[in-house]
């Protein structure tokens, strides 16, 4: 048989299983998604074992505890610890007074109570994008959501107010809102909400500055309330301490940072800082929410694990057999060349779908938008 005979056999056999409306399809999903899952619960003790549990929560409660006694919550010398609960508090100085009162609480009660709500977080989060009921235990077992569950960091909650903000419930796939004159404040308070103790965050703010102004207008007013209602908590002079601390913390050789961009490429910070806020600006579409996560990413000042949960729209965009072996590649360990490149691959994909809507995956028409549904109809004719 020549060659040409043989590949043209091999794409008659092959073709039918590739198609997502069919059995052998659904079937190589479902194993896929089971060798994943399992593998993620497996991995659980070493992610116990690598992250104390609570950590993150501890942190704000110890300088909480330490500004409530007359004392510095941003002391320079935290920026030598490495690991542990004496890492550096690096959140706003107007969350002291609201953490205060839980500061002298049990902290094993405090913790729990958190990684709970943090739990509840999640598990919306990955309904509101489309995961069926039976897999959301096991992403959450998925190091980017596990790592944050584990150390009770709010990075959690910023993610689940950016899904609340961006999209719609969806039973198949996340299906992008359609950010209305009507939901202006509930959409200035989750754009702030994205990024209130992470102003890095804040790129969403912008995103509605380009498509509902009064929105951004909303968000910015919510900011600056926050301040000025706590400001006579805190005083203004805490503030120079705070911005002093974070920029001890933008030095790359700072290893508690993890591995941003920045860092991996060897280019400034400020220089990935604008990309992100040219996607945040230039970004329309279908697609615009997901390459927002990309841009939240890009743009991080620092890096860990649960930071990757902004890729995750725009994996869950793409058809099964693409994003679930992209997760468990390149974001199911701890390795910074294979994060970076696991949202170089996911940005190519999100373009090539655009013209090859086969890469995409099928979503709902019930759930869908007209215009939306319309489109996913001639990606399944295509």
């Amino acid at each position: 048989m020549a060659i040409g005979d043989w590949l043209r056999s091999l794409q008659r056999r092959h073709t039918p299983f590739m198609n997502q409306a069919s059995e052998g399809n659904k079937r190589l999903v479902g194993i896929l998604f089971l060798i994943v899952g399992i593998l993620a619960v497996v991995g659980l003790p070493a992610l116990f074992a690598a992250f104390p549990l609570g950590n993150d929560v501890d942190i704000p409660l110890r300088a909480a505890e330490r500004w409530l006694a007359g004392g510095q919550p941003y002391p320079p010398e935290a920026m030598t610890v490495l690991r542990g609960a004496d890492l550096p508090f690096l959140y706003p100085p107007f969350l002291l007074p609201l953490i205060a009162p839980f500061a002298h609480l049990p902290r094993d009660v405090v913790s729990a109570v958190w990684i709970g709500l943090t739990i509840l977080a999640a598990g919306w989060s990955c309904r509101r994008l489309g995961m069926p009921w039976l897999a959301v235990p096991f992403v959450l077992a998925w190091p980017p959501f596990a790592e944050g569950i584990i150390c009770g960091n709010v990075q959690v909650m910023h993610f689940a107010a950016y899904v609340a903000l961006l999209y719609l419930p969806g039973s198949v796939a996340p299906i992008q809102r359609e950010l209305s004159r009507r939901g202006d404040i509930a959409n200035g308070i989750l754009a702030a909400a994205v990024g209130v103790l992470k102003v890095t965050q804040l790129l969403p703010v912008l995103y509605l500055g380009r498509r509902r102004f009064r929105a951004a207008v909303i968000s910015g007013l919510a900011l600056v309330a926050i301040v000025l209602l706590l400001l006579p908590f805190t005083g203004i002079l805490v503030y120079g301490d705070w911005l002093a601390q974070l920029s001890r913390a933008n030095d790359p050789s700072w290893l508690p940072g993890g591995i941003p961009l920045a860092k991996m490429i060897g280019l400034p910070n400020m220089l990935l800082a604008a990309m992100g806020v040219a996607i945040a600006l230039l970004a329309r579409g279908r697609d615009s929410a997901a390459w927002l996560g990309i841009a939240l990413i890009v743009a991080a000042p620092s890096m860990h694990g649960y930071g990757m949960l902004f890729l995750l729209p725009a994996l869950m965009t793409l058809r099964r057999d693409l994003a679930i072996p992209l997760a468990a590649l390149f974001l199911g360990n701890y390795h910074g060349y294979a994060w970076w490149l696991c949202v170089l691959i996911v940005a190519y994909l999100l373009v090539a779908s655009q013209r090859w809507s086969w890469l995409r995956a099928p979503a709902g028409p019930r759930d869908e938008p007209e215009s939306v549904a319309g489109d996913v109809a001639l990606g399944t004719a295509s």
